[in-house]
């Protein structure tokens, strides 16, 4: 048996913001030597998207005109005032997040190079300030351009199939990997700033960042400690002082001050669903040996403890986390930079994809390894929701040096993300790459890149040294989160390998399996599985044209990156749904197929819980608007999926399972912590609303938990096509409803009279709409949506029993009654 424990809590990135000031950019093409504004941040091809110089990537073929960039180096130029008073203090460039090589130079004197985008670099220049105006030069090159002449230092050719490059270089470079080219992602290597470059003017010491460690904890007492790191070295006294813990006078070692303190009783943080994710309020101040406050903030932290358990069972070998030593079933989804412009993503847009997996039952998050860290904005709203990451460091899908230089390189980067990262309550898990493993095991590297032997043995030590040494041997120093070194720890297709470890499945989508093996074949944790589908209308019409709309125009074909996608999403859609001409229609069937897929899973998962302990689909959100196996768009318009998953996720739910030979029950699953009774009721009705039965239960359910409903009773339908209509009361006391149809020919259109929709009422103030269904024969999938704007509904892709029914909405855009669209079947 193997354990991680965990004691963890979450301490908020400190930044003393005194004396501080942003860079305004300007950027010089390479060829025609023009300057360009670029703002405070941004990249390289935002600035000549801006100053139309290049069209907007996304749209049509555009792709293509961005190849280019790559071949030049581009010259980055800023200016800041200083004053002599400024000579007397501290002068630092902070660079929070350069991408990724580049060469700094202010008044013309070299300061530093940089080689890595996760990195924050903080570089003293008070030997090359001068008084006013002071120029300060950037220059960037691209990434193929700096690792061609380097990678022969590595030894050996390295796999790295997601670089879609001539020369691949993406496993020597600290910068996403998506960048590179993936099968959802277009190919742009941005050069620039994702976050501001910042003066910052200090006359004392500073505290430029801060974390935590919980060293043991118990019903009694949790113990913790916590340290501040300053800018500066120094041999004074500082005095520091919390409200919770009192005060305390200390002398820093490396730059660090340590305190360890004792909470009585504490409160713990607990997961979402599980109790309340409690936060601990404090108030902080640093003071120098004059009294001078260098540091000052409001704090939140949380106490937690974890541990993933790697067992031998009766299955295989679990895979099972433990949060203040409770099982916790793991529901929620991966997710991905959400877009391929870092420096366009929003705090505010973080804040909302955390607030939608809430919204949608999420307990965990999974930070996929080829994009980047995220940023404490998000992990703040993870914090305070209860959401659990699970995080990636950042490596994915190809192999990587272990070479003593990248490893150093390496080092600096998590030795500053990692005590970032755990301070977090919401911090549960460190995984150590994406499928790199799995990959080296499974994909024919050895062959495709005409490896060696001696090129196998020595990739093979590169990855015990990053992945089993480095990185692992950095974690244990600063904190007790568990650690595993890849995901997934198992590969599918045989039948022994479901029974071990995490899962990525992808027997469907990469392999020849049906839609129904979603529910068979379950791993102990599933970390990755999914099916494609497309963007509705008002995103496809973003990027094309009506001519574009069919699976083999250039455009399609140019925004499917995945090498079997337009074929593999008819293949399934056809059958489910039956084929259609109508590509608005397919682009429907296509969604239908994605929720199924993914609904299949889920529920397969939760009711095989203890054998499975976690279902992570793929994907949450998109990087651009494509046809992806993304639940929310680019755009944020929610696909079929993310309404379904909402359901199935939900604490206490009635879903649809496909059992192992393909036959469909109903069962009722929980989540609550404590036994609950649950009261249900079920009507079933034929498809023209006749009522055939009313059927009633009493279900008590310890955690987790499901149960088979009526399987008798429900019997004597199996030949004939009805609808289940099932009522029922959560754990809050509120009423729950969800209908579902059993059909003898699944996919067979129904027969029926059209029925009657009109925008009942629009209010573009309040941004809020009622639509009244008026229908005399059940609506299957009733999807309600908008031509140009973004909609969004409590419930949406509905059976509708035939009736009057009104819906509310709300949505985003300047919309007319008519610029609504609605589809069934």
């Amino acid at each position: 048996m193997v354990k991680f424990i965990l004691i963890s809590i979450f301490f908020s990135l400190a930044i003393n913001l005194f004396g501080q000031m942003n860079l305004s950019w300007k950027v010089q093409h390479p060829i025609s030597k023009k300057w360009m504004p670029m703002g405070e941040k941004g990249s390289v091809q935002e600035a000549l998207i801006t100053a139309k110089e290049l069209p907007d990537p996304f749209v049509g073929m555009n792709e293509d005109k961005f190849a280019w960039v790559e071949n030049y180096q581009w010259i980055l130029e800023s200016e800041f005032l200083l004053t002599e008073a400024d000579f007397n203090q501290f002068v630092e460039l902070e660079f929070p997040s350069i991408d990724t090589y580049a060469s700094i130079f202010l008044n013309g004197k070299f300061v530093a190079e940089t080689n890595n985008s996760f990195v924050n670099y903080r570089f003293d220049v008070q030997d090359k300030i001068i008084v006013g105006k002071n120029k300060l030069k950037v220059v960037f090159t691209p990434p193929v351009m700096y690792q061609k002449p380097r990678m022969g230092k590595v030894g050996v050719t390295l796999p790295a199939p997601n670089d879609v490059g001539k020369t691949q270089v993406a496993p020597h470079c600290r910068k996403p990997q998506y960048q590179f080219g993936w099968d959802w992602s277009l190919r742009i290597l941005t050069m620039g700033f994702w976050e501001p470059v910042r003066v910052a003017i200090f006359s004392s010491n500073k505290v430029v960042s801060n974390y935590s460690n919980t060293l043991a904890v118990s019903d009694e007492k949790a113990t913790s400690e916590f340290s501040l790191i300053l800018a500066k070295e120094s041999s004074e006294s500082f005095t520091w002082e919390s409200n919770l813990f009192g005060l305390q006078v200390l002398k820093s070692q490396n730059k660090v001050l340590k305190r360890t303190e004792t909470l009585e009783n504490p409160k713990l943080w607990w997961p979402r669903g599980q109790g309340e994710a409690f936060l601990y309020q404090d108030h902080w101040l640093l003071k120098n040996e004059k009294g001078e406050i260098i540091f000052e903030k409001d704090i939140r932290f949380g106490v937690k403890k974890v541990e993933l358990v790697q067992e031998k069972d009766q299955w295989g070998t679990s895979f099972q986390l433990k949060v203040n030593n409770r099982p916790i079933f793991c529901k929620g989804a991966d997710y991905i930079p959400d877009d391929i412009f870092p420096a366009r993503i929003t705090d505010q847009k973080l804040k909302n994809a955390v607030k939608t997996m809430l919204e949608c039952n999420f307990n965990m998050v999974r930070i996929w390894g080829g994009g980047f860290y995220p940023r404490e904005s998000f992990l703040e709203a993870c914090d305070e929701g209860g959401l659990m990451v699970w995080e990636d460091f950042m490596f994915a899908c190809a192999m990587y040096p272990g070479t003593d230089e990248f490893l150093k390189n390496v080092q600096e980067e998590i030795q500053q993300q990692i005590p970032r990262l755990a301070s977090h309550a919401s911090l549960t898990l460190f995984n150590g790459n994406n499928e790199v493993d799995v990959a080296w095991k499974n994909w024919g590297f050895q062959s495709t890149y005409n490896l060696s032997s001696k090129d196998e043995a020595l990739i093979g030590v590169y990855y015990q040294k990053l992945f089993k040494e480095l990185i692992p041997e950095t974690i244990k120093r600063i904190t007790n989160i568990p650690y595993e070194h890849t995901s997934p720890l198992s590969n599918w297709g045989n039948d022994e390998y479901y029974n071990h470890g995490t899962q990525h499945y992808w027997g469907v989508w990469h392999g020849k399996d049906p839609i129904e093996d979603f529910g068979r074949k379950s791993g102990r944790f599933n970390a990755e599985y999914g099916f494609q589908s497309f963007p509705e209308l008002a995103t496809l019409s973003s990027f094309s044209n009506p001519t574009d709309w069919k699976l083999d125009s250039p455009v399609m074909k140019k925004h499917q990156k995945s090498y079997v996608g337009n074929g593999m999403i008819a293949k399934h859609s056809n059958l489910l749904y039956g084929k259609t001409d109508d590509f608005q229609r397919f682009v429907y069937f296509s969604q239908l197929t994605q929720a199924k897929a993914v609904g299949i899973a889920v529920v397969a998962h939760r009711t095989t819980y203890p054998r499975c302990a976690g279902t992570i689909y793929w994907q949450f959100n998109d990087c651009w608007p494509a046809p992806t196996w993304s639940s929310i768009d680019y755009f944020g318009r929610w696909k079929a999926l993310q309404y379904q998953v909402k359901n199935d996720f939900k604490d206490v739910t009635i879903a649809a399972r496909i059992d192992t030979l393909g036959k469909e029950k109903f069962v009722l699953i929980s989540d609550i912590p404590t036994g609950f009774l649950c009261e249900i009721e079920a009507q079933v009705s034929d498809f023209q609303g006749r009522i055939l039965d009313t059927l009633r239960c009493h279900q008590t359910l310890a955690y987790p938990h499901s149960v088979e409903l009526f399987p008798q009773e429900l019997e004597k339908y199996k030949k004939v096509d009805f609808a289940i209509q099932f009522n029922w009361k959560d754990e809050t006391g509120k009423m729950c409803s969800r209908i579902f149809v059993h059909e003898l020919f699944p996919g067979k259109a129904i027969v029926g009279i059209a029925p009657k929709v009109t925008v009942e009422s629009l209010d573009t103030a309040s941004g809020k709409g009622v639509v009244l269904i008026e229908n005399e024969t059940i609506l299957l999938d009733f999807w309600f949506t908008s031509k140009i704007g973004v909609v969004f509904m409590d419930q949406n892709f509905l059976h509708l029993l035939p009736g009057t029914h009104r819906l509310e909405f709300v949505f985003e855009g300047d919309l007319k009654p008519t610029d609504f669209n609605w589809f069934y079947h």
